[in-house]
């Protein structure tokens, strides 16, 4: 468990860094370009390790199309973040997209009947957390 953690908080700097270093390819190039190199390298690294192991690419005929919509949005996701990022700072980003992500994640399992009342207070707590950097950012400073 202390090695999936470790590696948690790994790709969790990992995602920061990656959306600093494209925010600032942003800055240069434009967000969409960003997004395209961003993923143009991802396609070819996954491509080379997937060859290198010998896995099989899959078939994607006969799934949903819906089921595909995770590609479009990561498109996306790194396409806005890319933009983003340069104007509200790494923090703000980050805390931005982590409070979509339980927002999201509290509408989804609360449309699935799962959702806790503990669930809620934690989301809560960090959306109030978020308020109180953005809150504190906007001040003086002496």
């Amino acid at each position: 468990m202390t090695l999936l953690i470790l590696l948690g908080l790994l790709n969790g700097v990992a995602v920061s860094l990656s959306r600093t270093l494209n925010g600032r390819l942003a800055s240069a190039r434009g967000a969409m370009t960003a997004s395209l190199a961003n993923h143009l390298l991802g396609f070819v690294l996954l491509g080379a390790l997937l060859i290198l192991k010998g896995a099989p690419w899959g078939n994607l005929a006969g799934l949903d199309p819906w089921l595909l919509l995770g590609g479009v949005l990561g498109a996306l996701f790194v396409a806005i973040s890319s933009w983003a990022i340069g104007r509200v700072g790494a923090l703000v980003c980050a805390l931005l997209i982590v409070a979509g992500q339980l927002a999201g994640g509290v509408l989804l399992d609360a449309l699935a009947g799962r959702l806790e009342g503990s669930d809620l207070l934690g989301t809560l707590l960090v959306l109030a957390g978020a308020g109180l950097q953005r809150w504190q950012a906007g001040k003086p400073h002496p």
